[in-house]
């Protein structure tokens, strides 16, 4: 019990309400050996940093192995019209270009969370939103 009046809803009502924030999570997974990503790094980085400048990208970053090391694999999670939209978005990475990474794109429908900032991750720049 959450001790709201969000206790006497029911599942539909529930479910009416929530945001229906609809986006596409991009799992990038390596293709070759993590170093080879260094020949491209600056690329890609400059891109995803457009995608972000331009509102398409909402989060982004590699992920790590539970000893605290990069995998080589990524996630980034884009705001697209449709797949087909997105996996062009997706296929534009200049990792997934040069044959470094294979995306794997999923629509995510986003029901619960919160968000009151906005911040620009690469150059810590932040609003209120």
């Amino acid at each position: 019990m959450t001790g709201t009046d969000d206790d006497a809803l029911s599942v539909p009502e529930l479910l009416g309400r929530m945001m229906k924030a609809e986006f596409f999570l991009i799992e990038n997974r390596l293709l070759t050996k993590p170093e080879d990503l260094k020949e491209k790094i600056r690329e890609h980085l400059l891109y995803m940093i457009d995608l972000e400048k331009s509102g398409i990208l909402f989060l982004s970053g590699p992920l790590h192995d539970d000893s605290g090391a990069m995998t080589g694999n990524g996630m980034t999670v884009i705001r697209a019209a449709s797949f087909k939209d997105a996996t062009a978005i997706a296929n534009r990475d200049p990792f997934v270009k040069a044959g470094f990474r294979e995306p794997k794109i999923h629509r995510w429908v986003v029901n619960e969370g919160r968000i009151s900032l906005n911040i620009d991750l690469s150059d810590r720049t932040s609003a209120l939103g």
